[in-house]
């Protein structure tokens, strides 16, 4: 067995799509129409991939209790891009051990976004 992927439910592709490939920097593998809506696929190829679902019937999803985590070559740098691109820091930095630092920020449909430093 493998990790595969991670699914976020989300109300507006565009917005979404525009989140995770022009902020965090992921690539669109694939997208396609859904029976009631559309998938797309991000991230790298062979690796975990992230599943974007736009669909009416997930319109009222509210995301708590995960966080969807991405490494970053500088915390303080990653956090600048972020605010300067409307996404307020939600709490941190924090180094809740040595050679880690957290970051967190709330992505477009309010899913928990990490972003981690790795200093040693």
């Amino acid at each position: 067995m493998r990790f595969d992927f991670v699914t976020v439910y989300v109300k507006d592709m565009e917005r979404s799509l525009a989140f995770y490939r022009d902020v965090i920097g992921l690539t669109v593998l694939r997208r396609h129409p859904a029976a009631d809506g559309e998938l797309a696929f991000l991230g790298e190829s062979g690796n975990v991939t992230l599943e974007l679902i736009a669909s009416p019937r997930h319109a009222e999803n509210t995301y708590n209790g995960f966080s969807l985590g991405f490494a970053v070559d500088s915390l303080s740098g990653a956090t600048v891009m972020m605010e300067e691109k409307g996404f307020s820091l939600l709490r941190g930095p924090v180094s809740p051990a040595p050679g880690v630092r957290f970051g967190f920020f709330a992505g477009p449909d309010g899913e928990e976004i990490e972003l981690i430093e790795y200093t040693s």
